[in-house]
């Protein structure tokens, strides 16, 4: 039987694989240096002195980049406990610039409540006033901790201008007030970084995508602050993610296909034209003259459809003859195809004659005008007007399922 058929497929080819999977490292790779990079810039503003693997090896084999993907993510997290420290080192100098005696007793910028950290000694006979700024360093060298571990420049320098305002408060309860809102922002903007760095963690995926959908879902990364928008960005990354898999498994499909046709003797008449469902393309055969096979490579359905065209006007039995005339070798194509790195399963198949054979006739000739043996020959404005009209050319195609 050879009316319609479709045949899945799936891309097995190693070497394309692996070709995907280090293009798809390299990627990383590039996203890992501009994260380095601006956590470098960060610490060169401290007055560090950096040197990191930003650059890339010389040799970019595959042993090679992932060894080099494995020293970019060690220098990352290494910066980031750098830049935290030289953070904490630079608020606690801003902070201690100018200390006052302001009465937070009780309170705990720690992360915990106040129950869950010791009391500061009682120290008899000790002056209020450097009491109450014992319990005012005890509880900024707890929050100092919060404020170092945000990587944002302009979020850290707000939140340190904040708690350095706390210290000139003369009031207990404004300082209260104040000292619990510092905690509770800090807190606020760490568990957006948190989320944006998984947020990041994820966009990875699309490393090695240079689409304008790729590029949007990154930016979206960027500006995550709840765990909604997290959780909807990863799907539709993962729906990014397919959607490219299936067009890269269709484009390598469509390139295999190409070469099995011409081994086994097909004549590509046009090279495969993209359309709405995948790449079209018709070949002939010389075993059926008149007649070619259509092959359609849809992304989407992740199969491969073949249907008989005929070229000429032709009876249904004509028609009916030549789909069991193409049988074999329409399934010589799925068969060569595993040997071309795609694997392929019948899915279904139509009996000769089941379904209409479309037809692809040439357009016609219009007869070339002949002047009257009577008259003279046409000249100038005259001989447009008698010069044969000419057809549009072009066969239609039938459009994909």
């Amino acid at each position: 039987m050879s009316g319609p058929k479709g045949f899945g497929y799936e891309v097995v080819s190693a070497q394309e694989l692996r070709r995907r999977e280090d293009e798809a490292r390299a990627g990383r790779c590039r996203r890992h240096v501009v994260t380095l990079a601006g956590l470098h810039d960060q610490l060169r503003r401290c007055g560090c002195s950096v040197d990191g693997p930003a650059d890339e090896p010389p040799s970019t084999d595959r042993q090679s980049m992932i060894a080099w993907e494995e020293a970019l993510i060690r220098a990352i997290d290494a910066a980031r406990e750098q830049v935290r420290e030289e953070s904490a080192k630079e608020i606690m100098r801003r902070l201690r610039s100018g200390d006052r005696p302001v009465d937070v007793s009780g309170l705990s910028l720690g992360g915990g409540p106040p129950g869950d950290r010791p009391a500061p000694p009682d120290r008899a006979g000790a002056p209020p006033e450097r009491d109450a700024r014992r319990r005012v360093a005890a509880d900024v060298d707890a929050v100092v901790g919060l404020l170092a571990g945000l990587r944002d420049p302009a979020v850290r320098e707000e939140l340190t201008t904040t708690a350095r305002a706390v210290l000139d408060v003369d009031d207990p309860a404004q300082a209260r007030g104040d000292l619990l809102t510092l905690k509770t922002r800090a807190t606020e903007a760490l568990r957006v970084q948190d989320l944006r760095d998984l947020a990041a963690q994820e966009a990875l995926a699309l490393a090695a995508s240079r689409s304008r959908a790729a590029a949007d879902l990154r930016a979206r990364a960027e500006r995550v602050t709840t765990a909604a928008e997290l959780s909807g960005l990863r799907g539709r990354i993962a729906e990014l993610v397919e959607q490219e898999r299936r067009e890269a498994d269709a484009r390598f499909v469509q390139g295999a296909l190409e070469e099995v046709l011409a081994d086994l003797g097909f004549a590509v008449d046009e090279d495969f034209e993209l359309q709405d469902y995948g790449a079209v393309g018709v070949a002939s055969h010389a075993s059926c003259p008149g007649y070619g096979v259509r092959f359609q490579v849809n992304p989407g359905a992740q199969t491969l459809f073949t249907r008989v065209v005929s070229r000429r006007e032709s009876s249904p039995e004509e028609d009916a003859r030549a789909e069991a005339l193409t049988c074999d070798e329409v399934r010589a194509v799925a068969d060569r195809l595993h040997g071309r790195g795609v694997s392929t399963e019948l899915r279904f198949s139509r009996r000769p004659g089941e379904v209409a054979v479309e037809k692809q006739l040439a357009p016609a000739k219009a007869p070339a005008a002949e002047a009257p043996a009577s008259r003279p020959a046409a000249t100038g404005r005259d001989a447009r007007r008698t010069s044969a009209p000419r057809g549009r050319g072009g066969s239609a195609r039938e459009r994909a399922r």
